[in-house]
């Protein structure tokens, strides 16, 4: 039996969140969207579930109790979490911002579009990369 996919959004926005749920529900990739409103959750999550199956983390920068950056700090002193594909997904254009999340081991940084119509197409974009195309370790090894 084939394990489905999971793409985990990080997201305390529940606009945000809404949108991306109806964006991933227009694609129709078989995946399964696991959300979490923060940071602490998303390595909550991590620590308890099999790498194996996450095909991606969409993250947010500014969460409560711990936000994207901190995320990323702790995944990259962790020998396995670093390994998992972060796509980090802000409204912040700032060029410090972008950095940092670089610095730390996203590996892509995606502005949030504004238009819908856009949004879905970028949400389109991301889930086929890291959920068809993109070839990921084994955490097994």
């Amino acid at each position: 039996m084939v394990t489905r996919k999971k793409i985990i959004l990080a997201e305390d926005n529940v606009a945000d969140v809404e949108l991306t749920k109806m964006a991933f529900q227009e694609i129709g990739l078989p995946i399964d969207l696991i959300h979490v409103f923060d940071g602490q959750e998303l390595v909550n999550y991590v620590n308890e579930n099999q790498l194996d199956d996450i095909a991606l983390i969409l993250l947010d920068l500014n969460m409560p109790r711990m936000g994207g950056v901190d995320v990323l700090k702790a995944f990259y002193g962790h020998a396995e979490h670093k390994k998992l594909p972060v796509v980090v997904f802000s409204s912040s254009t700032h060029e410090s911002d972008v950095m940092t999340c670089y610095d730390y081991g996203a590996n892509a940084y995606v502005c949030k579009p504004i238009d819908i119509n856009q949004f879905t197409k970028t949400i389109n974009s991301i889930a086929q990369f890291w959920g068809n195309i993109n070839v990921m370790p084994s955490y097994n090894n």
